[in-house]
């Protein structure tokens, strides 16, 4: 078959599919056999492409997961309890929902098809409610409507509240709310259902919480919900529930026996079955029978009593209590624990995704509590499509559609060093040109953000202590718990991807050539890049730039830039003592395999001062870099020699660097600070490769810019230095791999080299 034929093929399997969703969704509220005829067509679907299917995995999903053991059990017990005949089966089949929603999580990953499912649903719910309204004239029509009340008022009481929280934080809402107004009257005043009324005062209540400011949620919710009672007193449909309500104690023996008194009498009935079978179950094909009996033995009364409609009941009209009936401590455990792991879902899902699956488990939990929502086939059948559609929703929207993704909130994690978190800022930058209006926090250690500190393309810093403790981790936790759309790890450790999955359901991560966790990793993350190692072709910055590059246009290839903090102004007596044409030199370095002898950097000090070069010191207060500092203090007295040394924090560096002609320092985050700015920077590098680390130029233009083996390279204002042994770069650390080794390559650069790069950048400045 050709690439053509192929594709050709591939479309008009999505264009049938498109067409079974939108059938789906029109027929959920008002027809099972609707909904049976498009399911069939889906699953048809489904069997020419299993690999799809199979790739999807929807049953890792816990929701999913729990339902399809819930359903096994089902099966089970009812084989085991009933016997094998037709009226089994059909009990089983009752229950095929559960089944059928881990398919439709699969065939939803495409979003235009989820798209074309919700949309068949509110054409469909739209239908329904001109129907009910059609009824109030047409007294034929609303009696057969009336038959229909309950799953009516579920499934308008639900798309209600979808159209509302699709509508949130969208361009041209109100023809949406508009409709969910339409459709929660329609529940109010044209449906007599009480299951509808309740769903819809709770989900009334929902969306004012969650549309409403933090302070002020507990007022406005309390409002919405006395302004929607108040429309329902006012509904006849209302005021007539009311009214069987409170005649809800009526005798059984009572021929105008309300609906209210008729389920009054289903639970205490339900209540017998539950005393004797909550062990071990009736069986799911036996219920009409032991119901049937209990009821007898209640009322000793025959069974062709005029109110036989509830002595003959097939279930209890109560989810909860049909399980534990029927199945036992078991099967009610199980149900509880899929609506208790639907709600975890919830929590954990995008804010917007996780507030609709909220208030759909909240309406299925308060129509199971008068309905047997998963025996009725319209109501088990949208809330099961339902639960489907935001599932997928939640799982692929971060898969899917990268490139028109528009994502209000992004967390770059850089648990690293401050060098390594200087060149996240390429990434931070193409983050914010994606998304220009949407938030951008980094999450850091204490201590390592600095360079970051006024970046306009920031939001706001999170920092932890690499040892949090108990009371801190938990603290962090709290913080970020699902805060954000999308969560970039540009660090390779397990304890950054854990805080990416913590902070967002979509996520994008580095992990490491080699990893015994990286299975783990690979599954939560959407976007996987996998580090180049230290002896890699990629540079780190490029590396980390890649983390957003499915959310790019097609074609589009972004060149690193790495930006240096804004400057700052120098203290006054550095501003003063500062002459035109200085040189800085950075000396020391975090660890000793990185450090160029003091000695050598002594000597190179000296020749500067010789030339008449005004040399400034830099490096931090701390005892590292103050003991390597030390010894250099003494060569030239100020202004000759300016020791600033634990006296400027970054942006008064980038401030300096401007002013000064020239930089010197080795394998350290001030070096890449330096080069950030423009001005000529020498690097002295040992045994790390320079194709993963080098200092990143100012104003690079490739993606790759330096040899692995190169005693000397210039690459814009970075002229990098290396031994010329055969194992330069080795990658290691150093001779002996380990952090306070030495490094026999650094030994080897002289400072006459060193000094000879010195005064050919100088000259170019002259």
């Amino acid at each position: 078959m050709s690439a053509v034929e192929a594709t050709g093929g591939i479309r008009i399997w999505h264009s049938w599919v498109s067409f079974a969703l939108a059938s789906l969704g029109f027929f959920l509220p008002f027809s099972s056999a609707g909904v049976a005829i498009s399911m069939g067509v889906l699953l048809a679907l489904a069997a020419m492409r299993p690999r799809q299917l199979i790739r999807a995995a929807p049953w890792r999903d816990p929701v999913m997961a729990t339902g399809l053991i819930l359903f096994a059990f089902i099966a089970l017990h009812t084989l085991v309890m009933s016997a094998i005949d037709g009226a089994t089966f059909g009990a089983i089949n009752r229950y095929h929902e559960l089944l059928f929603a881990p398919l439709l999580v699969a065939m939803l990953q495409d979003a235009r098809h989820r798209q074309i499912l919700v949309h068949g649903l509110m054409a469909g719910c739209a239908f329904l409610a001109a129907l009910y309204w059609i009824g109030i004239y047409v007294p034929a029509l609303g009696t057969f409507l009336g038959t229909r009340r309950i799953s009516a008022g579920f499934a308008l009481a639900t798309c209600a509240f979808i159209l509302v929280m699709r509508a949130r934080g969208r361009p041209g809402p109100w023809p949406a709310r508009g409709l969910a107004a339409i459709l929660a009257l329609t529940v109010l005043y044209a449906i007599d259902g009480r299951t509808g009324h309740l769903v819809l005062l709770a989900l009334v209540s929902v969306a004012a919480w969650l549309h409403s400011p933090r302070r002020w949620r507990g007022v406005v919710t309390l409002a919405a919900f006395v302004v929607a009672l108040g429309l329902a007193m006012s509904s006849d449909a209302v005021g007539n529930r009311l009214k069987e309500g409170i005649a809800g104690a009526s005798s059984a023996s009572a021929e105008g026996i309300t609906s209210t008194g008729i389920r009054i009498e289903l639970m205490r009935v339900a209540g017998d079955l539950a005393r004797t079978h909550a062990l071990a179950g009736a069986g799911y094909a036996n219920y009409a029978g032991e119901h049937e009996k209990a009821a007898q033995a209640r009322y000793r009364t025959p069974v062709d009593h005029v109110n036989a409609i509830w002595m003959r009941s097939t279930n209890p009209h109560n989810e909860f209590l049909m399980h534990l009936i029927s199945g036992g401590v078991i099967a009610l455990a199980l149900f509880v624990a899929w609506l208790a792991l639907t709600l975890r879902a919830a929590a954990r899902a995008r804010p917007g995704i996780g507030a609709l699956m909220t208030g759909l488990v909240l309406a299925f939990i308060i129509g199971s509590a008068f309905n047997s929502l998963l025996l009725d086939f319209v109501e088990g059948h949208i809330y099961m499509a339902l639960l489907a559609w935001v599932i997928a929703e939640n799982r692929y929207a971060c898969a899917q559609d990268k490139r028109t993704a528009e994502l209000k909130s992004v967390l770059v994690i850089a648990t690293r060093q401050i060098g390594d978190v200087l060149l996240t800022t390429p990434l931070i930058e193409a983050v914010r040109t994606r998304w220009p209006d949407a938030r951008v926090d980094v999450l850091g250690f204490a201590g390592t953000l600095g360079m970051l500190r006024a970046n306009p393309a920031i939001n706001g810093f999170i920092e932890t202590r690499p040892r949090a403790g108990f009371q801190g981790a938990r603290a962090l936790i709290r913080q970020i718990w699902r805060r954000y759309d999308l969560a970039l790890v540009t660090d390779p450790g397990d304890r950054a991807h854990l805080l990416g999955w913590i902070a967002a359901p979509c996520r994008s991560g580095i992990i490491p050539a080699h990893g015994g966790s990286n299975w783990l990793k690979r599954e939560i993350l959407d976007h996987v890049v996998e580090a180049a190692g230290d002896l890699g072709t990629t540079h780190v910055a490029v590396e980390k730039l890649s983390l957003i590059e499915p959310w790019l246009a097609a074609g589009t290839t972004a060149v690193p830039r790495v930006v240096p903090p804004p400057g700052s102004p120098l203290p006054a007596w550095v501003d003063a003592a500062l002459k035109p044409g200085a040189v800085v030199v950075h000396a020391p370095s975090m660890w000793n395999y990185k450090q160029w002898p003091i000695a050598k950097f002594d000597e190179l000090i000296r020749a500067l001062i010789a030339q008449g070069r005004q040399v400034v010191l830099t490096g931090s207060g701390g005892d590292r870099d103050q003991e390597c500092i030390a010894p250099l203090r003494a060569i030239a007295p100020a202004p000759q020699l300016l020791d600033t040394s634990g006296q400027l924090d970054f942006n008064q560096l980038v401030t300096l660097f401007a002013r000064a002609a020239l930089y010197i320092g080795p394998d350290t985050s001030v070096s890449h600070l330096a080069a950030a700015t423009g001005i000529p920077v020498i690097a002295i590098f040992g045994p790390t490769n320079p194709v993963r680390w080098a200092p990143w130029p100012a104003k690079a233009e490739a993606a790759s810019l330096f040899q692995k083996v190169a005693a000397e390279q210039r690459v814009g204002n970075v002229t990098l230095m290396q031994g010329s042994q055969p194992c330069v770069p080795c990658g290691k650390a150093g001779c002996e791999d380990h952090r306070q080794s030495r490094s026999d390559c650094l030994m080897e650069i002289s400072a006459q080299r060193v000094m000879e790069q010195a005064r050919e950048l100088l000259s170019l400045r002259a």
